[in-house]
């Protein structure tokens, strides 16, 4: 049974000019409009359930495509576009990366060929990535990470924000030598963490020693290498360390732990994102919860907007992150060193 990528392949065009012609979707010349009929015509190409749904211009699917399925940030946030999905009679594709870019140009041709009728794109951080969605002419919405200057449809938390919370909550438990654990750098939520970190470090007098400060990937690995390498390279240890992420937070727990430091009690940690693991793993983790199921809820919402309304004014939805305080920082500790001084 002949599919869209024969005719593709057939025609001499790219798919997404298929998927251009058969949904009437954007303007084609009139050359490659007909080479790709009489394709079909050849080809003896029938789409069957997708025929019926050209007819009512909806296929009633969207695709969702995230880079890390492993990492606990995402299952809230799938969770709430699957419940909105569901409720509004829409099926979810979903797929994920593996943060490998030629993951997504198969998946956005997966995408393509099933004709859904928009996308929700998690963590998209490469302007190869967006070229290549924006190829594709189908309605989307990015979700917690953007490319610079990105004005159009977005979902996402103020990751300024989080980490100025972080700090903050810190201070207040009466740190002053705080590390930072960062992301790649080239990712936009990476930059405005750290970009939060040192601006509330600056607020609160605090100097911030490079030799501190880390960057790395979002990843367990990360932390935990970061922090060998700051315990081979830094004399005096920091009394607490600010990871970019939760999962991040794991590493550094990890490898302060297995060099016999204990934390609390020798190094307070704090994450960021509030992952669904965070409040059972090793030391209860205190952290930034980011909204992550409200993140998906709103993003699936506003692409149904997208699908169903005309002439839609683009929106960018920012959360407000908000403190969630466990053991990691020694918050019940120093409550208790406060009330015996007090006494």
């Amino acid at each position: 049974m002949a599919t869209m990528k024969d005719i593709s392949k057939k025609a001499k065009v790219s798919l997404s000019t298929v998927s251009a012609v058969i949904n009437q979707s954007a303007y084609v010349s009139p050359e490659l409009t007909k080479r790709v009929v009489q394709a079909i015509e050849e080809l003896n190409y029938r789409p069957n359930a997708i025929a019926r749904s050209l007819k009512k211009k909806s296929t009633n699917t969207v695709g969702v495509i995230v880079t890390d399925i492993l990492n606990p940030f995402y299952p809230p946030m799938i969770k709430g576009i699957e419940d909105v999905a569901f409720n509004n009679n829409f099926n979810v594709i979903l797929c994920n990366t593996s943060n490998e870019h030629k993951r997504i140009k198969t998946y956005l041709e997966l995408m393509l060929e099933k004709q859904v009728d928009g996308l929700l794109l998690a963590n998209i951080a490469t302007s190869e990535d967006f070229n290549e969605i924006e190829k594709t002419g189908l309605k989307y919405v990015l979700i917690n990470r953007k490319p610079p200057f990105y004005e159009k449809n977005f979902v996402g938390v103020n990751n300024q924000l989080s980490s100025e919370l972080a700090v903050n909550h810190l201070v207040a438990q009466g740190y002053k030598r705080i590390a930072y654990f960062g992301g790649n750098l080239e990712i936009n939520t990476a930059r405005e963490r750290k970009a939060g970190f040192i601006s509330c470090m600056n607020q609160n007098g605090l100097d911030v020693d490079p030799m501190l400060v880390f960057e790395g990937e979002y990843s367990l690995e990360s932390g935990y290498t970061n922090v060998k390498k700051m315990l081979e390279q830094v004399e005096k240890l920091p009394e607490a360390i600010c990871a970019v992420s939760d999962v991040v937070a794991f590493g550094v727990i990890k490898g302060l732990r297995d060099s016999g430091i204990r934390v609390p009690e020798d190094i307070a940690v704090i994450g960021n994102d509030n992952s669904s693991f965070s409040e059972n793993f090793l030391v209860p983790l205190s952290s930034v919860d980011h909204s992550t199921y409200d993140m998906g809820k709103l993003s699936m919402e506003l692409l149904l907007q997208l699908i169903k309304e005309k002439n839609v004014v683009d929106r960018q939805i920012i959360l407000t992150p908000s403190l969630v305080i466990r053991e990691s920082c020694g918050y019940t500790r120093n409550k208790i060193n406060n009330r015996s001084s007090a006494m």
